[in-house]
């Protein structure tokens, strides 16, 4: 995409991301500590993720760019500071649910985490009839465990060229986390609450009340994105230009240009389309959709931008969706994960439903070491299930006390997820056979 092309100067009218009068130290420690030069040409996005530390024969995780939703950069991952998988990197703490304690030896007592575990000291080991792991599925590890924030993570990005992650939450701060030690660098109060986070190449977006801040971490470039009216909810990339959806139901559209005055420009405001808050965005082919509180999905011409289809069959708020090969995958709250096809005379049509004991809140897809594509969906209950695709068939879960509300993907199997408590955790999928 066009914004690729970063310009290279600095802050620009003297803005500093949202913090006053810390613009050098908030910016030493979010550019790269060495510069990208003196690497292999191939490596130039490296970010040295401490977490995914090689282990016997695991390998990288296959990216699939079928999936519409999530962009994984290409990175070589080193094996800085390496733990091995004990006690002490797998830390237990209390992130899954105690239910089913005295639920001993029954089938379902294998889907819950040992309360004895979680506290160090099960007397059982491998005869407990919990588990002793914070996930049901081969081959994935809960790695680290990132604590500070108070309150739901609306975000979670690590954006290209950078050896940081960054995360954004409604306690109204955005923290830069150090990818070598794991440890906060910077908590910027942003005198807002945060309503959604992501990268795209170098460049960082963050949405607050009326605002999109844009901050590029290989140059230090800082924009304020004005035209926004509303609490900005949901940010995606498609066609060259950057869309906010709103909590007023609007959708404000700025065009990526290469030059280094005005690298995005105001476009227009999309209105009158959504009633209701605008949930969640996925850019597919030449289409944009949008998922809302309103219970509606638009679909949105890349081109003219204009609405071309008003999706209706869900009965409550629109809370993620997912392009993946020629399917459009939503979720929402109630209950229900539809799988939506082109018909013959190019409308989309639901050709699934798979009902839910509960509110299913993120989708997230990937593919395993394998190429074969598996999907991440998160409840209410604090569980994340992964199931196969198109068989949906569950290869196990992974757990959580609180809803997991973002879940981003990062090089090379790794995964990260946040939820309602501010908790934010770092997993590896290994990308053998499971």
């Amino acid at each position: 995409m066009s914004y690729y092309k970063a310009p290279r100067r600095r802050y620009s009218n003297g803005r500093n991301f949202g913090v006053e009068r810390q613009e050098e130290s908030l910016v030493a420690d979010i550019l790269p500590r060495r510069p990208y030069g003196n690497r292999a040409p191939n490596n130039k996005w490296s970010r040295n993720l401490v977490w995914t530390a090689s282990h016997g024969n695991n390998k990288p995780m296959k990216t699939d760019n079928t999936y519409a939703s999530t962009r994984p950069q290409p990175s070589s991952v080193s094996n800085l500071l390496q733990r091995k998988k004990d006690a002490a990197y797998v830390q237990r703490s209390s992130y899954v649910s105690d239910r089913g304690s005295n639920d001993r030896g029954s089938p379902k007592s294998k889907e819950c985490v040992c309360k004895f575990w979680k506290a160090g000291n099960c007397k059982k080991g491998d005869h407990c009839s919990f588990l002793h792991s914070w996930t049901s599925l081969p081959g994935m590890l809960m790695l680290a465990s990132l604590e500070g924030h108070k309150k739901d993570l609306k975000g979670i990005a690590l954006p290209q060229g950078s050896d940081k992650l960054f995360s954004a939450s409604s306690d109204g701060t955005l923290r830069i986390w150090d990818c070598h030690t794991g440890q906060c660098v910077h908590t910027i109060n942003l005198q807002a609450e945060a309503g959604s986070l992501m990268s795209e190449g170098p460049w960082v977006f963050l949405g607050l009340p009326n605002a999109v801040k844009a901050f590029n971490v290989q140059t230090s470039k800082d924009l304020h994105l004005n035209g926004v009216v509303g609490q900005v909810r949901a940010m995606t990339i498609g066609n060259g230009m950057l869309f906010a959806g709103t909590s007023s139901g609007s959708i404000s559209v700025w065009k990526a240009n290469d030059t280094d005055s005005d690298p995005f420009t105001y476009l227009t405001s999309l209105e009158g389309h959504h009633s209701g808050e605008v949930t969640c965005f996925v850019v597919g082919g030449q289409r944009l959709y949008s998922g809302s509180l309103d219970r509606t999905i638009k679909v949105w011409d890349l081109n003219t931008l204009e609405c071309t289809m008003t999706l209706r069959q869900h009965t409550d708020a629109i809370t993620s969706l997912l392009c993946w090969d020629q399917y459009l995958i939503s979720s929402s709250l109630d209950g229900s994960i539809k799988v939506w096809a082109c018909s013959e005379n190019g409308s989309l049509k639901v050709t699934s439903t798979h009902r839910q004991e509960q509110s299913v809140h993120t989708l997230c897809g990937m593919s395993d070491g394998e190429g074969k594509p598996i999907m991440f969906c998160s409840y209410q209950n604090g569980t994340v299930s992964i199931c196969d695709l198109p068989s949906f068939e569950e290869r196990g879960k992974m757990f959580s006390t609180n809803t997991v509300g973002a879940i981003t993907l990062g090089p090379e199997g790794l995964l990260f997820t946040g939820d309602k408590s501010g908790k934010l955790l770092v997993w590896n999928l290994a990308g053998t056979k499971v």
